[in-house]
């Protein structure tokens, strides 16, 4: 299980647009810190990494405004989304979100 306070933290950073925290980031993401930063820093590659080694059973949509949504495949109705100008952001900020939501649960 994921600490939610280092979560919580990290997702305020990367919606502030200040996500240098290495050790926040190596914390929350231990074997895909680097994915994280790729994605914050606009590599849509990465955010799909890191989508598929975090929430495999989450799916994701794209919509033309910047939003990102993911939501479980399972047809739960957790359902997590974001909006950024950059959609790679978008994404982590949802990954973060959906994260979140498992730890507190």
């Amino acid at each position: 299980m994921k600490d939610v306070t280092a979560l919580k933290a990290l997702l305020a950073r990367v919606e502030a647009g200040d996500a240098t925290d290495v050790r926040l980031a190596r914390f929350c993401f231990p074997k895909h810190d680097r994915c994280m930063f790729l994605a914050y820093n606009g590599d849509l590659n990465a955010a799909k990494a890191l989508h598929e080694a975090v929430l495999p059973e989450w799916e994701w949509t794209f919509y033309y405004d910047g939003e990102c949504s993911i939501q479980q495949k399972s047809g739960r109705s957790i359902y997590k989304a974001s909006r950024n100008p950059d959609p790679a952001r978008a994404w982590l900020i949802s990954i973060l979100k959906a994260l979140i939501s498992e730890a507190e649960h």
